[in-house]
């Protein structure tokens, strides 16, 4: 092996251990309470090699960010291929996210913290636009579903409710759940209300409202959710559970 390829395979090794470490930090003290001085502990390596991978701690952020953001694009991608009705493709979607949030409970905040104006300007320009490009795969695949049930005539080509429209609407009510899911500001754990389970209810009634075949009162989805478990996420699962 030539000595740049090692150094580049040790290089890749250094900055996957310290992503991972930074990862678990944020999901302990959050953003605001990752303290760079304790990665460096962690990690066993200076606060200057961490600078070297990485120039800010906005960047640093960013970097767990996508790797979060690239499972998820993978995980929406078995939507695709999911042996069911367009309708339960999405679902497939809807279970992706769910995913990530199980395995990683601190990720949608700070995607959205990192979203921010004040704190995406600080971020590498590439890492930027990765961020930009991943987001869009996961968007993508979602409004191909959508599509494809307008084609086969699952959903009612409406001018009112193109796929754009369909999705932001979908968009709206994970993000909001999720988003309750990880504070319990507003739903303590003595109120009985879990939001992520909720989330797939709300989403029926809003695509029985677009009349996105089969309605909710005409199949039973539970079977769709068993086989999306097992057939699907089975590995994912399992990990959360172990966590």
């Amino acid at each position: 092996m030539a000595i740049s390829d090692r150094k580049a395979r040790e290089r890749m090794e250094r900055e996957r251990l310290i992503l991972q470490h930074a990862d678990d930090l944020l999901s302990i003290h959050g953003y605001h309470g990752l303290n760079l001085d304790e990665l460096a502990e962690r990690v066993e390596y200076s606060k200057a090699t961490i600078y070297n991978h990485f120039e800010s701690k906005e960047d640093l952020m960013s970097a767990v960010d996508l790797v979060h953001l690239k499972l998820r694009a993978e995980l929406f991608g078995r939507a695709l291929i999911f042996d069911g009705s367009t309708r339960e493709r999405m679902f497939v979607v809807g279970w992706a996210d769910r995913i990530v949030s199980l395995n990683y409970p601190h990720w949608s905040s700070l995607h959205q913290l990192l979203l921010s104006p004040s704190i995406f300007e600080k971020i590498n320009e590439n890492r930027r636009f990765s961020i930009q490009k991943t987001s869009n795969r996961c968007f993508s695949v979602a409004i191909e579903i959508i599509q494809q049930a307008v084609a086969c005539g699952d959903l009612p080509d409406r001018a009112q409710s193109s796929p754009p429209q369909i999705m932001s609407g979908l968009l709206s009510l994970s993000k909001g759940a999720h988003l309750l899911h990880e504070s319990s500001f507003f739903f303590p754990e003595e109120s009985g209300i879990k939001p992520l389970e909720m989330h797939f209810q709300n989403c029926h009634l809003y695509l029985d409202g677009l009349q996105w075949k089969e309605l909710s009162t005409e199949f039973d989805y539970t079977k769709t959710d068993e086989r999306i478990k097992n057939e699907v996420f089975f590995e994912e699962l399992q990990k959360s559970s172990n966590k």
